[in-house]
């Protein structure tokens, strides 16, 4: 039985629901969460209001020991876009949630006072947490544990979700978040401070001899997968420097895509020889790709321990922000995981302003202090104003696209998709699935949804329509892909990669892994497809399915988020860049500019993607 835990906060009453039939339907986590989401929550809601309903769903493979199976995904609607919100986590809350007897946690009205909700034995309670409000994350699972027991897994936010800073994250276990779409916010709204659970119990799979076979083939699978050697000793970074290399890199807030000495400063090889000390993985995880780093020369920052670098940090931090140094980035990263900030919309957030600050739309009067791109006294100073909603913070903390819209003059420098903020690559360098997923992200400009299977990360770009192909012709015959996607997608016999084809077959192949609770790093995503995830949920479930039916599932659930997105105002037209990306060039590698997107390659994309899904 999937149990779910439908917590009153005005009330206080906390009720079970039997959620079995539309887990077989949706498959679970995010698919589930999506389902309860539209039924639950009225068209035109505040998302900030008591109307919205705050959702935690973990997958019916979460906890088996199948390879990375531990994420949680967590969903409302998002205060940022006012659109479909969701977010995915790592670590062992999942895992932990289900041992406790529990799936899925649904979260309505507001409580009165600051509130803990504690699951333990397929049951919640509801305990005050007036002496939590105010504090840091960190502070807040510390004191938590102290109280309860340190084997106790804590979900909790910061100031910048009490503050209802519009993306706010949710922080998991200290260093894991829920970052995108404020999540944080909606949990603030509610007056949870935190959830914390403790789980001991076992779980039961449907064929136990079938499910251990699988469990051995998923291993043997992601190990043999070319990137898994990569993914282990760089993490995330592994692609810090084909990013650079390719002139893609976010610089400045997107004007500038590569630096000459980006390798030499913030590079892959420089964190790992000067700050990586040990491999850090997630529950049931392989790949280990976090890693534990420590400060060892750097005199200001001697000493100065955290988990990292991922490429997010240093792409958000160290380009689009210009800082060259590593401690620096660490500094900030922490700075987000302890007030409880989405690092890609706090990064920004900062981004937008400096340049508005730069091109005189703002003063050093109106700010405080001085603003400049590498400053990191002026960077972290306005991370804490955000997170407190203090002074100009207040504003930064609404998003670039509420900020732009008080700021006359600004909209240039605000870089969203559908209100939010956009991550980590520049699409004028490579138009591929990644930066194509940002106009078709159903939770806004994010590339998380979107992921190639066979991407080829050291070519540019071919042309708008199409992808390089990344794999030669045995990979792709080996490729866990319906075959008549891979006549689709690839040609026949294989030759590049169509554009749209890709990322709607992307965006199902994700919402499955989503779905069933593991996680979509490249040894995952490249070596375990549709016909593997029907396989092992018939071995766990006990219920019927086969590749296509897997992928129908998620088509549905892609569909319904958009529904979702369409009935809170969402059109065509918002599939679309920046206007920087249509006018401006990009400055790229070696003194090179790689041209403006041409608007109507674009749209013509977007028109062939939303035929594939069935719209006009």
């Amino acid at each position: 039985m999937a149990v779910l835990l439908k917590v009153d906060l005005t009330g206080g009453v906390i009720e079970k629901e039997d959620v079995t039939g539309w887990e077989e339907r949706y498959l679970g986590g995010v698919g589930v969460n999506t389902a309860l989401l539209s039924d639950l929550v009225p068209a035109g809601a505040d998302p900030l209001g008591p109307d919205n309903v705050l959702l935690f769903g973990v997958g019916p493979l979460v906890g088996t020991m199948l390879p990375t199976a531990c994420r949680t995904e967590a969903t409302a609607k998002s205060p940022l876009s006012g659109r479909f919100g969701t977010a995915s986590s790592g670590g062992s809350f999942g895992p932990y949630l289900r041992y406790a007897g529990v799936e899925y946690l649904a979260f309505f009205g507001r409580a009165p006072a600051p509130a803990l909700l504690v699951v333990e034995e397929g049951q919640g309670r509801l305990l005050e947490a007036g002496d939590l409000w105010g504090l840091t994350v960190w502070e807040t699972t510390d004191r938590i544990r102290a109280k309860l027991g340190h084997e106790y897994r804590v979900l909790a936010i910061g100031p910048a979700g009490e503050n209802l800073v519009r993306f706010a994250s949710i922080q998991n276990d200290y260093f894991a978040s829920f970052g995108r779409t404020g999540l944080g916010a909606v949990m603030g709204s509610k007056n949870l401070k935190a959830v914390a659970v403790r789980g001991d119990g076992g779980l039961e799979v449907a064929h136990r001899q079938e499910f251990l076979k699988l469990r051995k083939e998923a291993f043997a699978r992601v190990k043999a997968e070319p990137s898994f050697g990569f993914m282990k000793r760089y993490g995330s970074m592994v692609v810090a420097d084909p990013f650079d290399a390719t002139g893609a890199l976010p610089g400045r807030n997107f004007t500038v895509g590569s630096y000459p000495d980006w390798e030499q400063t913030r590079g892959r090889k420089i964190f790992e020889t000067r700050y990586k000390e040990r491999d850090v993985a997630c529950f049931a995880c392989p790949i280990a790709c976090a890693h534990w780093s420590r400060v060892r020369e750097e005199g200001p920052w001697l000493g100065l321990a955290t988990r990292g670098l991922e490429v997010t940090f240093v792409m958000e931090f160290g380009a689009k922000l210009e800082l060259k140094s590593i401690p620096e980035i660490f500094r900030c990263v922490d700075i987000c995981n302890h007030y409880g900030l989405d690092v890609v919309s706090a990064a920004g957030c900062v981004a937008f302003l400096t340049e508005a600050f730069e091109n005189g739309l703002i003063t050093e009067r109106e700010i405080g202090f001085a603003l400049a791109f590498g400053d990191f006294a002026a960077i972290s100073r306005l991370l804490l104003l955000i997170a407190n909603r203090e002074g100009i913070g207040d504003l930064l903390a609404e998003g670039v696209l509420r900020a732009s819209r008080r700021l006359p003059g600004s909209e240039r420098f605000a870089m969203h998709v559908k209100g939010v903020e956009i991550p980590v690559k520049d699409p004028r360098a490579k138009c591929d699935t990644f930066t194509f997923g940002y106009l078709t992200s159903t939770r806004g400009g994010d590339s998380l949804r979107a992921r190639s299977p066979v991407e080829a990360v050291l070519q540019g770009m071919v042309d708008f329509r199409t992808e390089p192909l990344g794999v030669d012709a045995a990979h792709i015959e080996k490729l866990d892909m319906p075959v008549r996607l891979k006549r689709e997608i690839f040609g026949d016999p294989p030759g590049a990669v169509d554009l749209p084809a890709m990322t709607r077959y992307a965006e199902d192949l994700i919402t499955i892994i989503n779905c069933v609770g593991l996680c979509i790093r490249p040894p995952v995503l490249r070596s375990l497809g549709p016909d593997f995830y029907a396989r092992v949920l018939r071995a766990v479930t006990g219920r019927q399915y086969d590749e296509e039916s897997v992928l129908a599932a998620a088509a549905a659930v892609w569909e319904m988020q958009r529904e979702f997105n369409r009935r809170e105002g969402e059109t065509a037209a918002d599939y679309r860049y920046p206007e920087r990306f249509y006018r401006e060039g990009l400055p790229g590698k070696g003194g090179s500019t790689v041209p403006a997107l041409d608007s109507g390659q674009v749209e013509a994309n977007v028109l062939a993607y939303l035929r594939l899904r069935g719209r006009n």
